[in-house]
């Protein structure tokens, strides 16, 4: 006990450490889920040093060879730092895990209901519905005052609103009693409460099927980004129905303020978008491709998009100008690509495809080769990833020049 005694002393002093590291973890996570559609409410907490004691306490009893030191006990507990999302659609949570693989290091995923003992009531309801992930945030998503958190360990509780709140009341009652155990009438409630539960979460999961019904008419008008997204999902699954990866969706709250600022309103406005879109084996997130497409060729666009993706970025003259040496050439290098293509396919629009080039040797394979590597150093960039340093811009603007010059002597332009 003394060594227990020490480790809560010792804990109590880093509490505050682990709140923030939960905190952080939380606003990148709600962060992300809202900008991919997905409603959800998303709390965190650090554990509490009285629930903690008795944890350890009972973690000690039941191992073979009692805890030795207090590295041994930290190594052993891994929800020093929680993070609860609480779901208001139950089918949300598919997506939701994908947005959390994508966010954090995921060292471990367990799947509730998990029936590790006979309850001692006689059920009749399956109990606790959730996912649980054992996680820690990546070094390339903290800035630097906040590396320190990346090693921490996090639990991250996925369940529907309703779920967690009967979890919360079952757990509070029946494992951790304040004035006795419970009686039967009261496990009775308890099991009768979780039916309720459960039947709420399919009528939201059919109440949100009826939403996403009715967004997909044509003229219905996207009003938030949860709208977008569930039209977006719907419209993969039908048109991808072997997918073997899902699809990331991104930050759909920005490609919804895109369209809102160039009056694309409704289904029938984004369709012919989205048909020229392939949508699939592709590194960037679905929102990029469809603003790639809408931008594409057009410098106010980019510079639109740049505007909503990082309102007050600041660069440096030098960058910017670096910047710019680049993306002016390029963009007139997309639209006569982009033209090019429209010969080979009619029916194309947007983004020039790769592929007809290819077929209509409008460039050398040489050429061809550089500007595949010139298009994905300008997702990096638009899409705000990295910033590549001032010389590789620039080495890169003088490449699509040279381009471009190239085009131009052969009457391609």
């Amino acid at each position: 006990m003394d060594l227990i005694n020490q480790f809560i002393e010792n804990y109590k002093k880093k509490i505050n450490f682990y709140e923030t590291a939960g905190r952080i973890a939380a606003e990148m996570l709600e962060d992300a889920l809202r900008s991919s559609g997905i409603r959800a409410m998303v709390t965190s907490r650090a554990k509490s040093p009285s629930r903690l004691k008795i944890k350890v306490t009972q973690r000690n009893e039941k191992r073979e060879t009692p805890y030795k030191n207090m590295s041994e006990i930290y190594a052993d507990i891994a929800d020093l730092s929680g993070v609860r999302v609480s779901l208001y659609f139950p089918g949300d949570r598919a997506k939701a895990d994908r947005v959390i693989n994508n966010l954090f290091t995921v060292a471990e995923t367990k799947k509730f209901p998990v029936q590790s003992k006979q309850p001692s009531y006689n059920k009749r309801f399956s109990g606790y519905w959730a996912t649980h992930y054992r996680a820690s945030m990546k070094e390339d998503s903290l800035d630097k005052s906040r590396i320190k958190y990346a090693p921490v360990r996090l639990e991250i509780q996925v369940a529907s609103v309703l779920m967690h709140a009967w979890s919360e009341v079952e757990h509070d009652l029946v494992y951790k009693p304040l004035q006795g155990t419970l009686s039967d009438e009261e496990l009775a409630i308890l099991d009768e409460l979780n039916g309720l539960v459960l039947s709420g979460e399919i009528a939201l999961e059919r109440l949100q099927a009826a939403g996403n019904e009715r967004i997909q008419s044509k003229n219905t008008s996207f009003n938030n980004q949860y709208d977008l997204a569930a039209y977006l999902y719907n419209y993969l699954s039908t048109r991808y129905k072997r997918m073997d990866i899902e699809p990331r969706m991104g930050n759909v709250e920005l490609l919804l303020r895109l369209m809102g600022r160039l009056k694309i309103a409704n289904a029938k406005e984004l369709e012919p978008i989205l048909k020229s879109t392939k949508l699939v084996n592709d590194k960037r997130t679905i929102s990029e491709q469809l603003s790639d497409q809408i931008i594409c060729g057009n410098e106010k666009r980019y510079h639109l998009y740049r505007e909503l993706r990082a309102p007050g970025e600041k660069l440096s003259k030098e960058q910017y100008q670096a910047m710019e040496y680049f993306m002016k050439p390029w963009i007139s290098l997309e639209t006569i690509l982009g033209r090019l293509t429209l010969k080979s396919n009619p029916k194309a629009r947007g983004t020039f495809n790769v592929n007809s080039l290819k077929r209509m040797k409008v460039l050398s394979k040489e050429n061809l080769d550089r500007v595949v590597a010139l298009r994905n150093a300008r997702n990096v960039l638009v899409h705000g990833i990295e910033i590549p340093d001032m010389a590789a811009l620039i080495k890169m603007g003088d490449d699509v020049r040279e381009i471009l010059s190239q085009l131009a002597a052969s009457g391609n332009t």
